[in-house]
């Protein structure tokens, strides 16, 4: 059976990811869409605003499987988002990998991806890493290309050198954005919007995000987190549970960065004051955002590892269904969890962590044991 991974995070799933997932099938003459999604915390640095369950149960309107990416993948920049996502497409032995970008040109994507891979085997990258500076800015120095300057493009060629890295034989496609711009807050398209702007008219109680997403989907729209103070008040207490020591044992805490956390923490009267707070000219508040985050689901450096243990089954359709059996012939080694028990927990011990921490937090009850596979 041939198969195409997407690489994504629905948060929520709406209208332009249904057209990826339809397109990138077309394109790739694939028999099943494999959707590979970042579980209860996204790549922004936040609680998803609706449980991995939902929104797998959201994907199914348009993909065949929906397989959880590890969190800790899920909680870093692009680069190591990228692996993990294309380390998880490798083991489910997708044949091609299809993503959105703001070029749509795959030859000049990959292009810039080997220029990259090349330079960061060079004395003057090792350098720059000494000297302090983040990978991005390291980047734009080297490679002034306009390409560059989109965050779709960006996470494209995360994706591409990362295949390169790995001499896969998974074949690249992309699609290139339609209609809405990644951050675009406005809902200014009869039927498209992007995840900001859905996320954002759900905040304002605009119910104009219905026409945006899939007509069988919206009853799921349900039990939304969007409490800024309530995550302010578990950090405080999190941080307050830690010392300078500990919190540097933290997975994406660097520089010194544990001691202006615990400073700023004392002081900070909101998640936004402590977010303004700790803001550096080196740190993005998205960079910032994945270090909360990672301090709240207490993720030590020691568990970072670019293996993948176990692909965590969140959704299938029939026709995933059918692909998971073929799967299990043509690969018995495989791990694959469709139902979580205590024989294999250890395996997505994170994951499973991260979803208790979710649920303490939205007051939600659906857990990595009580949620059978949802199917469609």
């Amino acid at each position: 059976m041939k198969s195409v991974a997407l690489i994504t995070e629905y948060n929520p799933f709406h209208n332009g990811h249904l057209y990826h997932a339809q397109m990138a099938q077309q394109m790739t003459e694939a028999d099943v869409t494999i959707a590979i999604m970042s579980g209860n915390f996204v790549m922004r640095g936040m609680p998803a605003m609706f449980n991995k369950f939902q929104r797998a149960q959201m994907a199914l309107a348009g993909v065949d499987l929906v397989v959880e990416l590890p969190v800790i993948g899920a909680l870093s920049s692009s680069d190591y988002f990228a692996k993990m996502g294309v380390r998880m497409a490798d083991y489910l032995a997708a044949d091609a990998l299809c993503f959105g970008s703001e070029s749509g040109d795959i030859k000049a994507l990959q292009h810039i991806a080997t220029q990259l891979l090349s330079y960061e085997t060079t004395p003057a990258f090792h350098q720059a890493i000494k000297q302090g500076k983040s990978y991005a800015r390291i980047v734009s120095e080297y490679l002034d290309d306009t390409l560059m300057r989109s965050p779709n493009n960006i996470l494209g060629i995360a994706y591409l050198k990362q295949l390169q890295a790995l001499n896969s034989n998974i074949h690249p496609y992309t699609l290139q954005r339609q209609h809405t711009e990644h951050h675009q807050q406005d809902l200014n398209h009869e039927s498209y919007a992007s995840g900001s702007a859905i996320r954002q008219a759900l905040h304002n109680h605009d119910t104009r995000w219905q026409s945006m997403v899939p007509k069988e989907n919206i009853t799921l729209f349900n039990h939304p987190f969007d409490d800024e103070k309530r995550l302010f008040d578990f950090l405080r207490l999190t941080v307050a549970q830690h010392d300078v020591h500990s919190l540097r044992n933290i997975y994406t805490m660097s520089e010194g960065f544990e001691y202006r956390l615990m400073k700023c923490m004392q002081t900070a009267t909101s998640y936004t004051d402590l977010m303004q707070q700790l803001k550096t000219k080196r740190y993005t508040y998205t960079h910032i955002q994945r270090v909360l985050m990672n301090v709240l689901l207490n993720i030590p450096h020691s568990d970072v590892s670019d293996t993948i243990q176990a692909a965590r089954v969140l959704a299938m359709s029939s026709q995933g269904q059918a692909y998971l059996k073929w799967l299990k012939q043509t690969a018995p080694d495989q791990q694959i969890i469709t139902n979580v028990n205590q024989k294999n927990a250890s395996l997505i011990k994170n994951e499973i962590k991260a979803t208790r921490i979710y649920n303490v937090l939205t007051k939600q009850t659906q857990n990595d044991f009580n949620t059978p596979v949802i199917k469609r």
